[in-house]
């Protein structure tokens, strides 16, 4: 992706040699004269993250050393982001810990795509920018989704709302969300099996939630009275196609129990929308397990060539080069970059804040009474509409 993102800023990538000593320590050598140079690093976590996190410090520090007028460091996805908060008393808080680091390499600035937690935002001692990818994904909407009008967005869980609120609002349709506690109670408590004696085979068929692979995560271990009791839904999603937002799709257990819930409550096909498209282990075998699941949205954030395989057209993978290539270019010249978070539904052919021009109105007046909307406020060659850079 950093050369397609290089391309559309109108710059060649730079040159780095990255290596492994015979001990397997990570060598970093920089081709590149950067001396008083504004220097962008694009580095994304999750895969092979120990090895990334090493890379992207030794290579900013090169840059530091190099006398770099400045260092943004890009990461799509922010590694090690679920460690956001103490997951019991004696653990660490690994993204603070990470953003620390990068501090102490040299990091002047840092953009992140859609973080896991608003809290990672306050780890840095820097100037952090975090993109929102809802316009990316309320224009495939628009554009893919038959009758998307009839649809209802869904959060799958209690931390997934505010973003799953932002495309409902902007796309301007009803909200549901999916009240979450199996994981809590997985640590509480067990699942107490009855002696199969005492029960009827037709109970056995309803009561366990059939995935078909040979060990699935113990968060999918659940019965069917289990998954009424843990998981609740706010909102009547019954008939109606739906379109489920999370910021990351990892293990799958989420988005399959949430997948699981919409079926038993009657609705139509899921649309699934992920920034970023992990898929660790069994996941891909789990999610096309649901008979419910139409298509899984992600972004290019992570390389996604082995999920494309493994998932075949029920994946689709939106680019966000043209976005990022366009925070590069905004950044560069100090302008702002809030716009790129930013979606303006479009009414009657034309976008909001805009006005139609009245028969009493001349063209120079109708410019003049338009002057203030969003759309005049951008740079010729950006489209507003793809998110994109040309």
């Amino acid at each position: 992706m950093t050369s397609l993102i290089a391309k559309k800023v109108g710059v060649k990538p730079g040159q780095v040699i990255l290596g492994k000593f015979a001990n397997n320590e990570t060598n970093v050598q920089l081709q590149e004269q950067v001396r008083c140079q504004d220097v962008y690093i694009i580095q994304t976590g999750a895969v092979s993250s120990n090895d990334a996190i090493m890379e992207l410090l030794l290579l900013i520090n090169s840059c530091k050393l190099a006398s770099a007028e400045s260092i943004t460091v890009i990461t799509p996805y922010f590694p090690y982001s679920k460690g956001d908060q103490k997951s019991s008393l004696r653990s660490p808080i690994t993204a603070k810990l990470v953003a620390n680091m990068l501090k102490r390499a040299g990091a002047n600035h840092l953009m992140m795509l859609d973080p896991h937690s608003p809290q990672l935002e306050g780890f840095f001692d820097h100037p952090v920018d975090c993109l929102k990818v809802e316009p990316l994904f309320c224009k495939w909407i628009k554009q893919n989704i038959p009758n998307w009008r009839d649809c209802i967005v869904v959060s799958p869980d209690e931390g997934g709302a505010k973003r799953s609120v932002m495309i409902a609002n902007s796309l301007g349709l009803e909200f549901a969300m999916i009240h979450n506690r199996h994981k809590k109670s997985l640590k509480k408590q067990k699942t107490i099996e009855e002696p199969m004696m005492n029960r009827d085979i037709d109970d056995l068929s309803d009561d366990i939630v059939q995935i078909n692979i040979h060990q699935p995560p113990e968060e999918l271990q659940m019965t069917h009275k289990m998954v009424d009791k843990y998981l609740k839904i706010s909102g009547d999603v019954s008939g109606l196609n739906c379109i489920v937002v999370d910021d990351m799709i990892d293990s799958g257990s989420t988005i399959r129990l949430a997948l699981e819930v919409l079926r038993t409550q009657g609705s139509g096909q899921v649309y699934v929308f992920a920034t970023h498209g992990i898929f660790s282990g069994p996941c891909a075998q789990i999610l096309l397990e649901s008979p419910n699941l139409e298509k899984l949205v992600v972004t290019n954030s992570l390389p996604q060539a082995k999920n494309e395989e493994s998932l075949g057209t029920k994946l689709e993978v939106v680019d966000i080069s043209g976005m990022v290539s366009e925070f590069i270019r905004r950044s560069h010249y100090n302008e702002s970059v809030s716009v790129l978070s930013q979606y303006y539904m479009e009414k009657d052919g034309q976008k909001s804040g805009s006005r139609k021009t009245s028969r009493e109105e001349s063209p120079d007046e109708a410019d003049q009474l338009n002057i203030n909307a969003p759309t005049q406020r951008l740079r010729k060659g950006f489209r507003l509409e793809s998110v994109c850079w040309d």
